[in-house]
């Protein structure tokens, strides 16, 4: 399961409406307002996962669409009161349904929300990047039930006018890149640089190389190859992530998904994990996750881990208190 933006949107004050119009204006209200949702989600290309009862379950491939897909939601409501939650992350798939922690947040954060808002993780805003950024502002930490820890979140500005009062956009993403073949670096480089919003301030040719780089350019981000000359990426990026004059990121790059370099990589604090050909715009969701605090990890990698785990709890026996 790639990355994906998971969108929960919900009615206020539904019982407020039947007592207000009675049953069947209220009924006829609904109906038409959720004609609208499944128009507005069907424009931007979001899957709708299911029904919440007043609202909808929906999954996005692309984070800007989902944002957009929310302010569509908010200017097409009319009379109807909407919350909309937004959360992005790699669910865990079951059937056609989706779990995992991207859908409690974004649930939570539909629950958090206000009449008329829309509510989204930091995360969200830094995928997205500056295609939305006029729409979203820093909204500061919430605690969410069931969340052990305070999420950042930002809210959409999506009232006319409101792009006036709205933060500057999101600050410039630094990358370096590591890999010592100059025609991968330079491919990475052309990917990365078609992006507004970020920038490769250096590159390394192996690990020695790597450590310097990060060092006197002090990056966002660092690409880093796991099999390179000198020093390879693993204890370079050990000597980094150990540093603590920098504060960079370190996403794993190579050919070979093999468990003991996963495990490594986890254990040293990498940011991601993922293959060489992996696709494009999954390279920058790992660039822009990474920089925003959280980590990414190939979806067949994430498979296996879960199924490694999954195995090995098997063969733990239980035991129970006496």
């Amino acid at each position: 399961m790639s990355v994906v933006t998971i969108l929960f949107t919900d009615l206020v004050g539904s019982t407020a409406l039947f007592d207000r119009i009675g049953d069947e204006g209220a009924d006829a209200r609904r109906r038409e307002h959720f004609v609208a949702l499944r128009r507005a989600i069907a424009d931007h290309g979001g899957r709708e996962v299911k029904s919440t009862g007043d609202g909808l379950m929906v999954a996005f491939e692309s984070a800007v669409a989902a944002v957009r897909c929310a302010v569509a939601i908010q200017r097409d409501a009319g009379e109807v009161e909407v919350r909309v939650g937004l959360a992005a992350g790699e669910p865990l798939p079951e059937g056609d349904d989706l779990y995992g922690t991207p859908v409690i947040v974004a649930s939570r954060l539909c629950n958090a929300a206000g009449a008329g808002e829309i509510l989204a993780t930091d995360v969200v805003r830094q995928i997205a990047g500056p295609r939305v950024a006029e729409l979203m502002r820093p909204a500061g930490n919430l605690r969410l039930a069931g969340i052990a820890e305070r999420v950042t979140v930002a809210q959409v500005d999506w009232r006319a006018g409101a792009a006036a009062a709205v933060e500057p956009p999101p600050r410039e993403i630094t990358v370096a890149i590591a890999d010592d073949q100059r025609l991968l670096r330079t491919g990475f480089r052309v990917i990365l640089e078609a992006e507004p919003d970020l920038r490769v301030v250096g590159e390394a040719g192996d690990g020695r190389a790597a450590i310097d780089v990060a060092r006197r350019r002090r990056p966002d981000v660092m690409l880093m190859d796991i099999r390179m000359p000198e020093l390879d990426g693993l204890k370079a990026a050990e000597t980094i992530l150990a540093d603590p004059e920098l504060d960079t990121a370190v996403v794993m790059l190579t050919t070979f998904d093999l468990d003991e370099y996963i495990y490594e990589a986890l254990r040293l604090g990498a940011s991601g994990f993922l293959l060489k050909d992996t696709p494009a715009d999954r390279l920058l969701d790992a660039v822009r996750v990474a920089a925003a605090g959280d980590a990414l990890l190939a979806p067949s990698i994430t498979r296996r881990l879960i199924s490694n785990f999954a195995s090995q709890a098997r063969t733990v026996p239980t035991s129970w208190p006496s």
